[in-house]
């Protein structure tokens, strides 16, 4: 099959880009194409020695195509709309030992270009697919790989039937007669009566189409970013034995695939741990890729809408370091999420990155500070992928004011730690240089809440709804190398707007450690690493309620204790 498209590519024309690159065993690269006609061809081709798998994705992040088939080629039409130019990302992927020597072809196409496309098409399942046909005929087949029988179904623009095949092959040929002016775009549907996968290649070959040359830019590819494994152990894949919110483990160099089952449009937030870059990929049931992040952070957002009115969809987290990243999922409905999500610390690892969630519903200032031992880069984009502000200088600061209309809107800020120790990010919203800077508390008598020996559960996200438990994953060890990692769990019955700790050798409480803007729903929990720059263990803690009921859990242990209840 690959030689159908390769024979078709082999003589590109003068503007087509032709790159050789590596990538290693169980490695991943990246790779930028820079397109400038409105359709270009993409195909790329391994050495055959190991299996590769594809991802390409516009310059906003949204899925173009996906191919996780068992060889190690690709073939793809890239559409772009507008006059600018536009770079699309090829993500690659090694699932073999060895290194894998592959061939990039990226060359702009004309009414006279053959169009080549390869798909999977799952066992027991119809796929649709659109292709363009242009000339005043075009002859179109398609082959698949000879493992399932397939049947297909090709319409026109109108919908009218104009070719069906159902016989016991997997492959089809017809020559689409009368297209509408110079191009016809036509739909194909495709079912696989097998019980296994079948990679198919379609070919669409036009007769009497002008043969005028591209005269725009000629396209190019450049190598973004390359991650290598450790070792030369073939990465690994497994399925999670639970589903939906929660916590998992992917281990080093390996993938794990988690059931997400949705009802409603859901907010999805995925955080790992920090010590590790993790990729995901998110398909609907259809198999089709709705979301994808290959960036260098272990974070991602995404709003996931079921096509139905409940829809599982399949979550698989590849982390591309050499030790295990404990990542968290939550499920939030985002009729009950707050106004604000943002402000608080953050702790982004040495030569590492991370992204922070932001919400407003009004013109916002944002202020973000590290610790300044090292140097932050940041990026902050909207929720179509835009970037609307970046800060690439030698300080870990940066200013900025998010607009979101009239309505709330949802913002994403990615952050990377260019220096060899960790950083802790500080982010607040408003005009004060500092959180929640209001005059220390002193301490008084309170009703008494009761510290719980056991631990609790780890699931964390941001201003989840009541019950949810929330909070930002922490280091697990401190610099003295003590483990002050907390759960606070609201047992109060009421909405907790206030909390607040100090060592039990001080007279004063401090500030509101929960941050502007947030609470805590009844039984929820908050998870987070206690800490007031000294090396104490023993801190007492303060919660104040919605209604102003003060209580407080004296003399916990926090190197010792994984968790107190507020009650």
């Amino acid at each position: 099959m690959a030689g159908s498209a390769i024979a078709a590519l082999a003589g590109t024309s003068a503007q087509a880009a032709v790159d050789e690159y590596s990538i290693e065993g169980a490695g991943r690269v990246t790779i930028n194409l820079e397109v400038c006609s409105a359709e270009s061809q993409l195909v790329v081709r391994g050495d055959t020695g190991t299996d590769l798998d594809f991802v390409v994705t516009d310059a906003n992040g949204n899925n173009q195509h996906e191919d996780t088939g068992i060889d190690d080629y690709l073939s793809v039409v890239l559409e772009k709309e507008g006059d600018e130019c536009e770079t699309f990302a090829l993500g690659v992927s090694n699932l073999g030992e060895e290194a894998n020597a592959f061939v990039v072809v990226l060359e702009p196409i004309t009414e006279s270009t053959t169009r080549v496309q390869k798909y999977i098409v799952q066992a027991s399942e119809t796929q649709t697919v659109t292709f363009k046909a242009c000339g005043t005929s075009a002859r179109v087949s398609a082959r698949g790989d000879g493992d399932t029988d397939l049947d297909f179904v090709i319409r026109n623009s109108d919908g009218g039937v104009v070719h069906e095949n159902d016989d016991t092959t997997d492959e089809t040929s017809t020559t689409l007669e009368g297209l509408l002016g110079d191009c016809e775009v036509f739909e194909m549907d495709i079912a696989n009566i097998g019980e296994v996968y079948n990679a198919m290649m379609l070919v669409v070959e036009p007769e009497g189409a002008s043969d005028t040359p591209f005269a725009g830019t000629a396209p190019t590819t450049s190598l973004a970013s390359a991650t290598q494994a450790a070792g030369s152990t073939a990465r690994t894949s497994s399925t999670a034995d639970t589903s939906g919110a929660g916590e998992y483990r992917a281990d080093a160099n390996a993938s794990l695939k988690v059931n997400l089952p949705v009802c409603g449009a859901t907010r999805v937030e995925v955080r790992g741990d920090g010590d590790t870059d993790l990729d995901f990929t998110i398909n609907d049931e259809a198999g089709n890729v709705v979301h994808s992040d290959f960036d260098m952070s272990d974070v991602t957002f995404v709003l996931l809408s079921p096509a139905q009115e409940c829809e599982t969809f399949a979550l698989e987290v590849d982390n591309l370091g050499d030790v295990y990243n404990v990542f968290t999922v939550a499920l939030i409905d985002p009729a009950t999420r707050a106004e604000l999500q943002g402000p608080g610390e953050y702790r982004v690892s040495a030569n590492a990155a991370t992204k922070v969630a932001l919400r407003v519903c009004s013109v916002t200032k944002v202020s973000a500070r590290g610790d300044g031992d090292t140097d932050l880069d940041f990026d902050v984009t909207d929720s179509a992928g835009t970037s609307i502000h970046s800060d690439y200088d030698t300080t870990d600061t940066t200013e900025f004011t998010l607009d979101p209309g009239s309505e709330c809107g949802d913002f994403q800020m990615a952050v990377e730690n260019l220096g060899d120790v960790y950083n802790m990010l500080t982010i607040d919203f408003g005009e004060d240089a500092v959180v929640n800077a209001k005059a220390p508390e002193r301490r008084g008598t309170m009703e008494r809440g009761t510290p719980d020996r056991g631990a609790l559960g780890a699931l964390k996200s941001t201003l989840a709804p009541p019950g949810q438990l929330v909070g930002v994953r922490r280091p697990g060890v401190s610099p003295d190398g003590q483990d002050r990692r907390l759960s606070i769990l609201n047992q109060t019955g009421e909405t907790v707007s206030e909390i607040y700790w100090s060592n039990s050798a001080t007279l004063e409480w401090g500030y509101d450690r929960l941050g502007t803007g947030y609470t805590l729903s009844r039984d929820q929990q908050w998870n987070v690493t206690v800490q007031d720059g000294s090396s104490a263990c023993i801190f007492d803690f303060k919660a104040v309620t919605e209604n102003a009921r003060e209580i407080e859990v004296p003399a916990i242990n926090v190197c010792e204790e994984q968790s107190i209840v507020i009650e």
